[in-house]
């Protein structure tokens, strides 16, 4: 319960005529009492400024000069490329990839157009054959893995738009029926270093 200064003031008059003789002075003892409620409003209210000050000086500290302002890491962009392939003079619309049926044997002539979308930064390019899959190329420009033969390297850097590649092979003759074995292309951007891997068309043996 808090008391006011009136209320007080009558609670230590009767508490003195209860007592007798008042051991010291009412007039003394609220001015004493007033001394020390000043004394906590200074206290608390210089601790409240201190807070908010500090509250404001953080963040100001933290974005002065000397400190760089935090930037969002930039996501990898990896730009894959488009491939249109004809084979022996065949071209196919669908499927992705599309398929091709060859024979054990046969000498393939193949065309590859690829297509380097806007603003890629196509470093160098692998075109080859695959059969177990293939791997991104080395980070020191070394081949891909899992292509083998391949059909065509470019070390230098391709512009975007349509590059057109006539490429000579021949099947393996002693392949089972039904086996399938993938033209594929693996490159290197410029864009944060990205190697990528994609396959480009499936030849395929008869059943």
């Amino acid at each position: 319960m808090i008391l006011d200064e009136q209320e007080l003031r009558q609670h230590l008059a009767a508490a003195a005529d209860h007592l007798g003789a008042p051991r010291f002075p009412v007039d003394g003892l609220i001015s004493r009492i007033r001394r020390r409620r000043a004394q906590a409003l200074a206290l608390v209210s210089g601790s409240l400024l201190a807070v908010a000050a500090l509250a404001v000086a953080v963040p100001v500290a933290l974005s002065g000069p000397g400190t760089p302002p935090v930037a969002s890491r930039p996501a990898i962009v990896r730009h894959l490329l488009s491939f249109t392939v004809a084979v022996n003079g065949q071209s196919r619309k669908t499927g992705s990839p599309p398929r091709f049926t060859v024979t054990p044997g046969e000498h393939l002539r193949i065309r590859i157009g690829v297509i380097v979308p806007a603003h890629a930064q196509v470093t160098t390019l692998w075109l080859g054959v695959t059969k177990d899959g293939i791997g991104s190329p080395g980070r020191d420009g070394q081949r891909p893995a899992g292509m083998r033969p391949v059909l065509a390297h470019t070390p230098n850097p391709l512009t975007p738009g349509l590059h057109t590649f006539r490429l000579t092979w021949t099947m393996p003759a002693r392949l089972r029926r039904g086996t399938t074995l993938s033209l594929a292309a693996a490159w290197t951007t410029r864009q944060q270093d990205a190697r990528v891997a994609q396959f480009a068309a499936q030849l395929v043996t008869p059943r």
